[in-house]
């Protein structure tokens, strides 16, 4: 049986959520054979099926609650008002531009989602493992391409999205990963002796990325191949509570950092070409200066300078009880002190402007 945190039974559980089903259609909904579908260590995510047809709803629907809170209760309700305005945002979006399933209904006292079911379906990270290597760049291409029709069709909404926060009372620009990326930029230069300024403004723009920019875009926050599904050939991301506006290359750096743990080969080259040139085909009509080779590899270099600093700020220990506020970004912590050195040995051999500051963080890690 499938226990549903916050209620005693599942039948609790699911009576709340036929009591929000049948406001919305104005008739008595019935559910039942719930099915567990995991869930992060903050949520619990299960399928029940509607038993009696009903014309205004689909036979089975997805079923999101927020595990009791690990802090405080004002971070509890911060994060299912941030993912329920993002879900009310997404939801608002042209079919084409949708990067993951419908809103159908929302309790924000017993912190539930009630979701639309894509259908069984895989991983990324599933995917990509029984993928042969010769197949590899297609899949990372419909990844990729996916990220760059979402950016593509949320470029321009973020006051859509506020509009949305407010009304559930949260505000939309206060994103935790910002406020964790920031952190990180000053403690991890400190902890490998130092940086120079030619990195430290690099660092700093990276930060910026998170919170302004012009090619700013909807974002799950985590696009990693765990928190990304494929459905009847379609690429669907999962996962809204710290989703927000952010620059679209912090989603594309992230696909390149966490493919390799999926792929036969681990890190290609060709992959990371693949990755980047299926992105831009989304985005290139509406910021054209990245059709610039190098502005677009120093934009995404840059981005990936933000996620390996805030791996190597949890790898060092310098704040890891924080992580959980961060968001899932479960695929940062999960690297080996090896997996992390080798990425950031590809940044120095990436962007010469990094160097020094990608060799003198390899070191750190290797030397734990």
């Amino acid at each position: 049986m499938v226990a549903a945190l916050g209620y005693e039974t599942t039948g609790a559980a699911l009576t709340a959520v036929e009591g929000l089903l049948g406001r919305r259609v104005g008739a008595p909904v019935e559910l039942g054979e719930p099915e567990d579908l995991g869930g992060s260590g903050r949520t619990l995510v299960m399928r029940v099926r509607v038993l009696h047809n009903n014309p205004l709803l689909p036979r089975t629907v997805v079923i999101k609650q927020l595990r009791a809170p690990d802090h405080s209760d004002a971070d509890h309700s911060e994060a299912f008002a941030r993912e329920g305005a993002a879900y009310k945002f997404a939801t608002a979006l042209p079919v084409d531009a949708r990067p993951g399933p419908q809103l159908l209904a929302s309790d924000p006292d017993a912190k539930i989602l009630v979701l639309q079911d894509l259908g069984e379906g895989e991983t990324m990270a599933d995917r990509l493992r029984r993928t042969p290597s010769s197949g590899a760049a297609t899949v990372l291409s419909a990844w990729a391409q996916a990220l760059g029709r979402m950016h593509a069709g949320t470029y321009g909404r973020e006051r859509d999205l506020s509009v949305l926060a407010r009304r559930e009372h949260t505000d939309s620009r206060n994103d935790p990963v910002a406020g964790e990326a920031a952190r990180a930029a000053l403690a991890v230069p400190r902890a490998i002796g130092g940086i120079d300024d030619g990195a430290r403004s690099v660092l700093d723009a990276a930060v910026a990325m998170f919170t302004e920019g012009p090619f700013r875009a909807f974002s799950p926050s985590d696009v990693g191949p765990d928190n990304t599904h494929v459905v009847g050939g379609a690429v669907r991301f999962l996962d809204y509570e710290w989703a927000g506006f952010r620059d679209g290359a912090l989603d594309v750096a992230y696909v390149l950092l966490t493919y390799p743990d999926c792929t036969a080969d681990g890190h290609s080259t060709e992959h990371d070409i693949a990755i980047v040139e299926a992105w831009r085909s989304e985005v290139v009509r509406l910021w054209p200066r990245l059709a610039d080779d190098v502005a677009l590899r120093r934009h995404v270099t840059t981005a990936k300078l933000a996620w390996l600093t805030l791996a190597t700020y949890w790898a060092l220990g310098l704040d890891s009880a924080s992580r959980i506020d961060a968001g899932h970004l479960d695929s940062l912590p999960a690297w080996s002190n090896d997996d992390l050195a080798a990425r950031w040995d590809r940044l120095a051999a990436a962007d010469p402007r990094l160097r020094d500051i990608a060799v003198a963080a390899a070191a750190e890690v290797r030397a734990l």
